[in-house]
């Protein structure tokens, strides 16, 4: 009779380690899908999605509840697996993060913009002493692919198209140059500058 308990205590020990080794299993190599985490957040926060057909990935959660996850751990979620929205008139759309930058995403002059870190934002910075076309190669890395720097030489602007946090990131950058720069003189590039015509041999 004792040996019978114990063979029954050890089959359901083998049991219950089984089921926490699938649970395991099913956390690390599954997840929940993300349009059903984006259902789950609008029923609970009542904004309205739009998702790109190409939106398909399953996200392992640990520690965080599918049905209690907020709009910004979504927004944190999303970008893990390269996705990003944008919202315009009312309605988020959730996208590929090479699409961002096509979208109508705001546009913020002031560095000290507010923004979830995980939006997709347009920012524009002008230094005062350093020529902005120059700081493009020195900054672009420091941006993922999908991102976007440019400069415009004419009223010396940096265009910063990326989430808020790393925008923030390379404006404060950007401010902490330009407070070492020795001033703005001949910010066009040496391709660009225009040359004397060639007078014609006779």
């Amino acid at each position: 009779m004792r040996m019978e308990s114990l063979l029954t205590v050890f089959g359901l020990a083998m049991l219950s380690a089984g089921a926490v080794a699938q649970e395991s299993s099913k956390v690390s190599g599954g997840g929940i899908e993300i349009g059903e985490l984006v259902e789950s957040v609008a029923r609970r926060t009542g904004k309205q999605f739009v998702l790109d057909p190409r939106v398909r990935a399953q996200a392992p959660l640990i520690g965080i509840k599918p049905g209690e996850v907020t709009y910004d751990q979504l927004l944190a979620i999303l970008s893990v697996n390269m996705l990003v929205v944008v919202e315009s008139g009312g309605i988020i759309a959730v996208v590929p993060d090479t699409n961002a930058r096509q979208l109508p995403a705001p546009v913020y002059t002031d560095v000290n913009f507010k923004a979830s870190d995980y939006e997709v934002v347009n920012l524009l910075v002008s230094p005062k002493k350093v020529c902005a076309n120059f700081l493009v190669p020195v900054l672009r890395p420091l941006m993922p692919q999908a991102a976007h720097l440019a400069a415009e030489i004419q009223t010396n602007t940096l265009i910063i198209n990326d989430r808020a946090d790393n925008a923030r990131r390379i404006a404060e950058m950007v401010e902490t140059l330009d407070k070492r720069g020795t001033g703005v003189k001949d910010c066009q590039p040496r391709e660009a500058v225009s040359q004397p015509p060639v007078k014609p041999k006779d």
